[in-house]
């Protein structure tokens, strides 16, 4: 007997984006210098 795991509602929520705010994105994607350096370690 096969059982889902997820509901239908919580399928949709799985699969969508949350909804973000641009100053929400500048905060959480924006490197830090650190981060950049640590992504290109022959400029840092």
């Amino acid at each position: 007997m096969s059982e889902k795991m997820f509901s239908k509602e919580q399928l949709e929520q799985l699969r969508s984006f949350p909804d973000i705010g641009r100053d929400e994105l500048i905060t959480y994607f924006t490197l830090t210098p650190a981060d950049v350096a640590f992504v290109d370690p022959g400029r840092g």
